[in-house]
């Protein structure tokens, strides 16, 4: 009797968890099939679904720059598709492990497609607008910052107390814009506005030339296998997540390459200057803050302690005269350029527009605007709080995936938001999965016990698992 009761009492799946399962047998098999790909394999994937964008670009974009750089890239994409598939066939065929051959094809194709994708359209872009050439070649955001380094080399301040407009194409058209950043920003416009040659007036080169040269330097000292840092580099550069931004605007790519570049840092546990490089970050755009954060969560020093004070005081000594500096003149100018418009809570309406939840609500409720913004603000705070209880970061890794999820969860709910933004939760989760590095041990160090490696995020095998190592 007791049995019968057992077995009446349990429930049998319903159909809503059946399906559930089935979708997640299925997710899986293609995972598996993912992983099971070489690594050429992979890239042909990658090149591929670029190629596949680049022509969506073509057809759909609404931008004549977009388009522009999407007519010029779409060709190296699908070559570098197929000779990716080529080599891969032809070394499966052999059946002879050539890692070193390998990997020099794989790193040519890469190489070959930041010249393409990237330094060729930029440098065409660049020209065409220093000849005056009719269209657009340039994102607003450039024009932008350039107007506002001119205000300051004219001894003007950066933050108008009453912009009228969001800029345009044109450096004249943006004098009297919002400027929506944070005053680090400004520097990428002084060299433009200073120099003397007309084809250096393009505030697309600082930008493109700094985050080149800190993306490189954060996968010179990352602690990761080869691999996994020309996989970083595809992602940040060669394919469109990077090549797209920084061809037509640039501004998003110094706040990743300095965000990767904190999170190189405290993988090999240098908390100080981890903090350095966030706070850089932090003194650009808001974007880098949710990172800036939770990293100090993550910050071990080579002892194995944790090195949240040292980090803190390394990222305050960086923010605060910057940020004093930037809005100590006029306060409600800071306000309202940098807090207010981005959030669309200003009269002149930010040009970020897509057709995500949080726009969506706006749209279908606009007199009630204020009180949505409230609300949606409120259960994204609920949720990163609820978040953080049950899953506390303690690796830089789980700091830049955790900060990835919050940042996708922000833009599928922010009322003024774009796809572009994306970008941010793409290279985190990236950053997250790839920057888990081998133990550094340095000379007269006793080696961590295996608590204090678990503890850090960091290993001593170079033993990886295919999924965290290639895909």
């Amino acid at each position: 009797m007791g049995a019968a009761l057992v077995c009446t009492s349990r429930k049998t799946p319903g159909r809503y968890s059946l399906r559930m399962a089935a979708v997640s047998r299925w997710a899986l098999r293609w995972r598996d099939r993912l992983v099971a790909l070489s690594v050429l394999d992979q890239d042909a994937l990658l090149y591929l679904l670029a190629g596949i964008l680049a022509l969506g670009t073509i057809v759909l974009g609404e931008s004549a720059d977009y388009r522009e750089w999407a007519e010029i890239a779409v060709g190296p994409y699908a070559a570098a598709a197929l000779i990716c598939f080529a080599v891969a066939r032809r070394r499966a065929r052999r059946a002879v492990s050539e890692a070193k051959g390998r990997d020099l094809v794989r790193r040519g194709v890469i190489l070959g497609l930041l010249v393409t994708v990237m330094l060729v359209p930029l440098s065409w872009e660049v020209v065409l607008r220093a000849q005056n050439k009719p269209g657009d070649q340039v994102q607003n955001e450039v024009t932008v910052i350039e107007a506002c380094a001119h205000r300051v080399i004219d001894h003007k301040v950066c933050y108008l107390t009453h912009p009228r407009n969001i800029g345009s194409s044109a450096v004249s058209g943006s004098e009297d814009s919002f400027f929506p950043y944070l005053p680090g920003m400004i520097v990428f416009g002084l060299i433009p506005a200073i120099s003397k040659a007309t084809v250096l007036k393009d505030a697309r080169i600082p930008l493109t030339g700094f985050s080149l040269f800190a993306i490189a330097g954060a996968l010179f000292i990352a602690g990761v296998p080869s691999r996994r840092r020309w996989r970083i580099f595809q992602v940040v550069v060669v394919l469109p997540s990077g090549a797209l931004p920084m061809v037509t605007g640039g501004d998003d790519l110094p706040v990743i390459a300095l965000m990767l570049l904190g999170l190189a840092l405290a993988t090999r546990r240098r908390p100080v200057l981890s903090g350095f490089a966030m706070g850089l970050a932090g003194t650009l755009k808001f974007t880098a803050w949710p990172l800036l954060v939770l990293l100090a969560l993550g910050e071990w020093d080579r002892q194995g302690r944790r090195a949240i004070l040292r980090y803190s005081v390394a990222v305050v000594a960086v923010v605060t005269p910057v940020l004093a500096g930037g809005m100590g003149s006029n306060w409600h100018a800071f306000v309202l350029n940098a807090i207010r418009f981005p959030l669309g809570l200003t009269r002149v309406k930010s040009p970020a527009a897509s057709p995500l939840l949080g726009q969506e609500l706006v749209k279908l409720f606009p007199s009630a605007k204020s009180e949505l913004i409230a609300i949606l603000g409120l259960i994204g705070i609920a949720a990163v709080l609820y978040g953080l209880r049950r899953w506390t970061p303690s690796t830089p890794q789980s700091a830049a995936g955790f900060s990835g999820l919050a940042m996708l969860f922000a833009t599928v709910l922010a009322p003024a938001t774009r796809f572009g933004y994306l970008i941010y939760p793409l290279d985190l989760l990236t950053f997250a999965v790839l920057l888990t590095p081998l133990a550094f041990i340095a000379v007269g160090e006793p080696e961590p016990t295996r608590e204090v490696q678990e503890a850090s995020g960091i290993s001593n095998s170079r033993s990886v698992r295919p999924m965290t190592a290639e895909v």
